[in-house]
């Protein structure tokens, strides 16, 4: 566990750029997924955002997903990407919404 943990902070230190703007698109959208029509924090999607891709990363190298993910390409793998993050994401939007409703 703690070296899928290590695999996953260094790819997200290689793909900096890429992963936080996946992570704050996924971060918005999830955000907004679970609180329809409220005016929401940019720092906390950004903290979504940030802890979903993390979690997307991490269930990937857990899985050992990681080698069919390398053959895929282009959109291919900016939509994964963004998929699996956002399906993270929208689970720990939903989770502090929960905890502390707006």
């Amino acid at each position: 566990m703690n070296e899928s943990a290590s695999l996953v902070l260094s790819y997200l230190r290689e793909h900096l750029l890429g992963s936080v703007v996946i992570a704050v698109a996924a971060g918005f959208t999830a955000s907004k997924t679970v609180v329809l029509g409220k005016r929401g924090n940019v720092i906390l999607y950004v903290l979504v955002g940030l802890m979903g891709s993390f979690v997307r990363q991490f269930a990937i190298f857990y899985f050992g997903l990681r080698e069919m993910l390398d053959d895929l390409t282009g959109f291919f793998r900016l939509f994964f990407d963004f998929l699996a993050a956002y399906i993270s994401s929208f689970v720990l939007a939903a989770l502090i919404h929960f905890v502390k409703p707006q």
